[in-house]
């Protein structure tokens, strides 16, 4: 939701040459969290941990309209991170724990849909508040929804077996609790496709006062009801078909996505691409993370979607960081940035066909 005015905060405050750093300041947080979120999950339960990323984004949307000067606003940024850090960490071993292990990549996409509509909601709206209330009101309005999600999760009952007391040894983490290795191979699939989704986010605001679209989150808006359209079938085709089929054919729809931005000068291609765009990564989101909690130990479930987590978060800060140095306000460049975030999601396809073999 605060997304899209994001940049004209930070413009109001002296930060115009600072705006490519407002994702990546956000994600490497968001990745520094994920092997804490991973570990607090499997020790101490998953409720707790989707708490914390709640409750700090309550606070961080609240703190935006209290914000004299660039430095403060990525200070803040990064706190708002955590949020990104523990919440989708929680809520995606919390749903893997309430279903049956043959319906694991229908409950990925449930979760993923759900978190697609919040987006669209969030997008479509949060410059329509500003528009109408003004920029502080829309912050409000972000950090009550995030009020009302940390009551939401209070509700809920843990469903994690192995539950301890929070001590604060259990935020030293050794070697072995950074990175959960065998989920190598669909975390290198998110990071290389993750770079696309790290360039929309980076550049797509731009790109469609550009092409000559008024709102600017009509990209992401096309984009999301795609992705719920496909979602409601995608995860279920993961467990009829094998993770790395569905994840094939997201891969190369994402790839094409991207490829058909980099020559869109009009509203028909931006639509097509959008519809791709979300095709993609409804494809890609739900087979790659059932494929992760296909692949964790027992007992190590958090781990495991943390890790790809950080993965995800890699390829949002290289794609978001890249494309917007490359970009520099220059709508020439819109181009090159694109293709490069089509490149990287055609690599993936020789990691998911490596072994065909249905996982």
């Amino acid at each position: 939701m605060v997304i899209p005015d994001l940049p004209v905060l930070l413009e109001s405050i002296g930060g115009k040459t600072y705006t490519w750093l407002i994702i990546p300041s956000f994600a490497i947080i968001a990745l520094i969290g994920r092997p804490y979120s991973g570990k607090l999950s499997d020790h101490i339960g998953r409720v707790w941990v989707m708490c914390i990323g709640a409750l700090v984004t309550t606070l961080a949307c609240f703190f935006y309209i209290f914000i004299p000067f660039a430095f403060l606003f990525f200070v803040n940024r990064g706190f708002h991170g955590i949020c990104a850090g523990f919440t989708p960490t929680g809520f995606t071993a919390y749903a893997d724990d309430v279903v049956p292990l043959s319906k694991r990549g229908e409950a990925m996409g449930i979760v993923g849909i759900c978190n697609n509509i919040g987006n669209a909601i969030g997008w479509v709206i949060g410059s329509k508040c500003t528009e109408m209330f003004g920029i502080n009101a829309m912050f409000q309005i972000a950090s009550l929804l995030g009020f009302i999600s940390l009551l939401i999760f209070m509700t809920l009952k843990e469903q994690s077996v192995v539950k301890q007391k929070f001590k604060l040894s259990m935020l030293k983490l050794k070697k072995d609790e950074l990175f959960e290795k065998r989920v190598f191979i669909p975390g290198l699939v998110l990071l290389l496709t993750a770079f696309s989704s790290g360039g929309i986010l980076a550049l797509i605001a731009d790109f469609t006062h550009h092409v000559g679209i008024a709102n600017k989150g009509a990209y992401m808006a096309i984009y999301i009801l795609s992705s719920l359209i496909i979602r409601f079938l995608a995860g279920r085709w993961s467990d009829q078909y094998g993770r790395k089929k569905i994840a094939l054919y997201g891969a190369i729809a994402l790839g094409l996505s991207m490829l058909i931005l980099a020559f869109t000068e009009g509203t028909t291609l931006y639509v097509l691409s959008s519809v791709f765009f979300g095709v993609g990564f409804g494809l890609l989101s739900p087979s790659l993370f059932a494929w992760t909690v296909d692949l964790a130990e027992v007992g190590k479930k958090g781990k495991a979607v943390g890790t790809l987590f950080i993965f995800l978060e890699i390829g949002i800060i290289l794609g978001s960081s890249v494309c917007g140095l490359l970009y520099k306000n220059q709508v020439q460049n819109f181009r090159a940035a694109f293709i490069i975030c089509a490149l990287l999601a055609f690599l993936s396809v020789i990691f998911v066909v490596e072994r065909p073999k249905k996982m």
